[in-house]
């Protein structure tokens, strides 16, 4: 493409967060929108791909979601046990996961805006059903607080419903465009360079949006910001988020935000691929994901436990737990199950790395653990499993350990029923935590705490996190702050 080119919004990536925002800005009444996607056409979409695309968000309960997944059956709507997940929910969740170190005036706005930008994607045409079940029990069909729903296909389904909404309403999508720099300064964005494989150019635009993913999948910036061997971790989801816009805008002079030393970082099999873990084929996630160690125990490489396994429902610490592995020795894990446990698991179709053994002394060897040392560590939780409450997997049920260094709070059940199973783990990053500083109005921020004209933002470029995330919550950030962003382009251009 020769020559100079001109539009209104310029939105940089080809994933949720920048469908949200070409779209939002087309309905606020932008006229031309370019999105430039990095990837090629058979990659584009960020970790979008490889997500399940669950939401977190404010909700009076069962009766609200299915207006979200029309024509449901009726005994299956009977069968939903969902409770209201109020906006003081919401914001106690993200005050205690992310140590009360997350922005107010943006949690508040997230929390604010998450009814209505759900709401706003089924209005524009994206399809929504039901998640699995966090347990089935007398016929009821329990949900982790706060999340039931997902955008119908998953991922790719997501993906593609959002290409046919934006192509429907005119909106250009350029594939295989990454931005080579920026045109602007710390007060004002122009447009972008950008280096596609049909030749360079120049971009300008009223507005630009920078959509552009994280820097996870850069082991050299990982190595740089992240903790404790980041360069290691294997990353879940694109190949192509590098982190290069968002290095661009900070030497521009934007502001950053979020705990740039960590991000969210879960359990995945140890045998993983480095980059873009396993997908179902029916595109609904990831299947080397590893989120069932509630219902056993985890030790690493000496044999030991290191983390409380039953702190709470895993979406409330798997972003966190791959961390704890990459931490060990080796940074890697074994998740133990006994029969009981096993089949308790969620995602027994996940694809699997495991070792069985008829002992623990046997599995020890399979593994390459001391028998002694893993016998001692599961002896030694065994004995301090109290025998009362009840084990209850709707929820947190108060089944604990006691006396154990490191407790287990929840769910905490011997492992005494052969076979037992060894899953091996190690850490896999899906987002990184640090990015730039936005406001309320999806406006970048500059380091003198000012908007830069022109600039807004929106998914994992933006710096929101701090320590952990509750489950779902990122892709209810990118419908927000990307609705937000494409009205703000239009309405202050």
């Amino acid at each position: 493409m020769a020559g100079d080119q001109s539009c209104d919004v310029i939105v940089i990536g080809g994933g949720s967060a920048a469908f949200d925002a070409a779209v939002s800005a087309k309905k606020s009444g932008a006229d031309r929108i370019i999105m430039l996607e990095k990837a090629p056409e058979a990659e584009y979409g960020g970790n979008a791909r490889y997500s399940g695309t669950g939401f977190r968000f404010v909700h009076s309960g069962a009766e609200e979601m299915r207006e979200l997944v029309p024509g449901l059956d009726e005994d299956y709507y009977r069968s939903l046990n969902i409770a209201p997940y109020t906006r003081e929910d919401f914001l106690a969740d993200l005050e205690r996961m992310t140590q009360g170190r997350m922005d107010q005036t943006l949690a508040e706005t997230l929390v604010d805006e998450s009814n209505a930008a759900i709401h706003w994607m089924k209005e524009v045409g994206i399809k929504w059903e039901f998640l699995k079940e966090h347990a089935m029990v007398d016929g009821k069909r329990y949900f982790e607080r706060g999340i039931a729903v997902h955008v119908a296909g998953g991922g790719l389904g997501q993906l593609s419903q959002w290409r046919e909404v934006a192509e429907g309403l005119g909106i250009e999508i350029r594939f295989n465009s990454p931005v080579s720099a920026i045109h602007g300064n710390m007060h004002r964005i122009e447009g972008v360079h950008v280096c596609s494989e049909d030749g360079e150019y120049d971009l300008s635009g009223k507005a630009v949006i920078a959509c552009a993913g994280g820097f996870q999948a850069s082991p050299e910036m990982r190595a740089r910001y992240l903790s404790g061997n980041a360069d290691f971790v294997k990353v879940r989801g694109s190949k192509h988020d590098t982190g290069e816009v968002l290095r661009y805008l900070v030497e521009l002079g934007a502001m950053t935000g979020g705990q740039w030393q960590s991000g969210h970082m879960s359990p995945i099999d140890a045998q993983a691929p480095d980059f873009e873990t396993a997908q179902h084929a029916d595109g609904r996630g990831n299947t080397q994901s590893r989120y069932d160690y509630p219902y056993g125990i985890t030790v690493n490489a000496l044999g030991q436990r290191f983390f409380d396994e039953g702190e709470a429902q895993h979406s409330y610490t798997y972003a966190k737990t791959g961390r704890a592995v990459l931490a060990q020795p080796g940074s890697v894990a074994w998740q133990i199950y006994d029969e009981t446990g096993n089949k308790m698991r969620r995602y027994p179709h996940h694809k699997a790395t495991v070792e069985e053994a008829n002992s623990i002394s046997e599995l020890a060897g399979k593994i390459g653990l001391a028998p002694e040392v893993l016998s001692h560590t599961v002896e030694e939780f065994n004995a301090a499993c109290m025998a009362e409450p009840a084990f209850d997997p709707t929820r947190p049920d108060g089944k604990r350990t006691e006396g154990l260094t490191i407790p287990k709070s929840n769910w905490a059940t011997p492992i005494v029923d052969p076979p037992f199973k060894a899953y091996p783990v190690t850490c896999g990053i899906t987002f990184t935590f640090g990015g730039l500083k936005v406001n309320s109005r999806a406006q970048v921020l500059n380091t003198l705490h000012e908007p830069m004209k022109g600039l807004y933002a929106s998914g994992d470029i933006i710096g929101l996190f701090y320590y952990n995330y509750p489950s779902f919550t990122g892709q209810t950030r990118n419908a927000v702050f990307g609705r937000l962003a494409g009205r703000s382009a239009v309405e202050d251009n």
